[in-house]
């Protein structure tokens, strides 16, 4: 991935410019992120990514940079790694639900959530957060009785120990299809 030439420091909140070919020291506790600050569209707009098995990451990563947006990729402390942190991941403690309620504790009105949770869909939608799931399926807030009962169903099918059938491999047309309609929303969306 090719980085930009000018930072914007999320600690410091102060830009920062480097050249080609020279490196950049992240201090230990900074989190510093790619973002082209002469351009910069919205800054109150957010892009939250469950990064836990979020399998388009890259896509996001892309499309984001077309808007000079930097993704916040929340992850639990298992997915650690030393090049996700100086891409400034944000990591919390390993429970079942720590990234979901970190996100659901950040989020505002007019933010962008891309999470496989269904549940959590459920409540950032009520709260004005446009959500996306990685098969590039826009959840909006009247899908919320549907989602919840198929989570109801797929619970008493489980109590009863009948198998469930998942969803079906992830394929590169899934791939594409997140991708376009992240990029609609995106460009339609308020401030870009």
């Amino acid at each position: 991935m090719s980085i930009p030439t000018k930072f914007f420091c999320k600690e410091s909140e102060k830009a920062h410019t480097f050249q080609k070919n020279k490196t950049f020291t992240f201090k230990e506790d900074s989190t510093a992120y790619c973002r082209n600050i002469d351009t910069m569209p919205n800054l109150n707009v957010h892009i939250y990514v469950d990064a836990d098995s979020c399998p388009v990451q890259e896509e996001i990563i892309d499309v984001c940079m077309q808007y000079d947006l930097h993704p916040y990729f929340i992850a639990t402390v298992n997915h650690y790694s030393r090049e996700k942190a100086e891409a400034g991941w944000m990591f919390v403690d390993d429970g079942s639900q720590s990234v979901d309620l970190y996100i659901l504790n950040q989020v505002g009105e007019g933010d962008v959530v891309i999470t496989q949770d269904l549940s959590l869909a459920v409540l950032l939608t009520s709260k004005g957060v446009y959500v996306l799931t990685p098969r590039g399926k826009l959840v909006r807030e009247n899908d919320a009785d549907n989602i919840m009962n198929q989570k109801f169903i797929r619970q008493q099918t489980m109590k009863q120990r009948k198998k469930w059938k998942g969803p079906s491999a992830f394929t590169a047309n899934d791939r594409e299809k997140f991708r376009s309609v992240f990029q609609k929303l995106l460009s339609e969306h308020e401030g870009f």
